[in-house]
């Protein structure tokens, strides 16, 4: 099965309805910059997974009084609109764009778990994959309404998908995947990248263009797996990789194919999560406490850190154009609330 550090759309459907739950210069820790946490109210645990390049943030929350997870949009102004499939104990949205459109799955009384479109009005279409038994996942959506995700077969096995505004779907795997092809990114030119498994279970990378030509790729000094997880519009890639003792570092890949190791100063592992069209890379690293960070790694590859106020990990998931940065982070008690980072 494919590893991923990272929460996600998959790992959070596994755990099941009612369980959901940078070597260079680092600049002062919240310098110039505003973090301002959120949740929905009577929220058991909040993930702001994606911000949009007009300042939306969409996630997904417990709802406590309900013992259900439901979605919400945060507007640029703060206020939260929370939403649900109706019967559905979990809905999950996961992607939005630049109006304001969202997109997940939720889950049926048959546990199915189908894929949903949702509208600025608060209108829903459902979708499936054809063979999805185990589920269809929307992860990421574009400005004109396309889409990108996985679905799992029989064996739970997962599967690339492409939807385009008009709803037709394009199933795909990269040639000499044995486990699974997760997708984790896609630009504004609808070119998708994320990683897969091979026959010896080691993950590598790959980036799909419009016209499904693949090519498969490994970060340097990758041991144990390359998982991509954004590409901006230019094709450049950003993820991170395991070493030979199983360290995470981050790695940027051009359009031209170079590619390109990082971490922030006192690393002792580091996750990328997400770029914008400006280059601007954003994660999480551990320290050697094992706690984590959150990172902002700037075009010139100088990295600003920075953590919550009474954080004990920083998590960033997603940054829009503006370098607005939303994620999540854990209290002194382990619950998760929601974090907007702006500058």
């Amino acid at each position: 099965m494919i590893r991923s550090r990272s929460i996600s759309e998959f790992s959070i459907a596994a755990l099941g309805t009612t369980a959901l739950f940078a070597l260079l210069c680092t600049s002062p820790a919240n310098a110039g910059a505003k973090i301002e946490t959120f949740d929905p109210p009577g929220s058991g645990a909040t993930y702001a997974w994606t911000v949009s390049d007009e300042g939306a943030i969409t996630g997904f929350w417990y709802n406590t009084a309900k013992s259900e997870t439901d979605s919400f949009v945060r507007a640029a102004d703060g206020t939260i609109t929370v939403f649900n499939h109706q019967g559905s104990q979990v809905t999950a949205a996961y992607g939005i764009n630049t109006k304001d459109v969202t997109t997940g799955y939720w889950t049926n009384l048959a546990g199915d778990f189908p894929g949903f479109i949702r509208n600025a009005r608060g209108k829903m279409d459902i979708f499936r994959v054809d063979g999805a038994s185990n589920g269809t996942y929307p992860l990421v959506l574009g400005k004109t309404g396309i889409i990108a995700g996985g679905w799992y077969d029989d064996y739970d096995v997962v599967h690339g998908f492409v939807r385009t505004a008009k709803g037709a779907i394009t199933s795909f795997d990269v040639p000499g995947d044995a486990y699974g092809t997760m997708v984790t990114g896609m630009n504004a030119k609808n070119v998708i990248t994320g990683h897969y498994d091979d026959a010896s279970a080691l993950v590598h990378g790959f980036v799909r263009v419009s016209d499904g030509t693949l090519t498969t790729f490994d970060a340097p000094n990758a041991t144990f797996g390359t998982f991509p997880q954004a590409i901006n519009a230019d094709g450049t890639i950003a993820g991170y990789y395991d070493d030979a003792a199983d360290q995470a570092h981050g790695f940027l890949r051009g359009s031209d194919g170079t590619l390109t190791a990082f971490d922030p100063s006192g690393s002792t592992g580091t996750f990328v999560e997400c770029m914008n069209d400006k280059g601007d890379i954003g994660g999480y690293y551990q320290d050697s406490s094992g706690v984590s960070h959150g990172f902002v790694r700037a075009t010139d590859g100088s990295f600003s850190t920075f953590d919550v106020s009474g954080a004990s990990g920083t998590f960033p998931n997603s940054i829009s154009k503006k370098g607005e940065i939303t994620g999540w982070y854990t209290d002194t008690e382990g619950n998760y609330h929601g974090f907007e980072r702006t500058r």
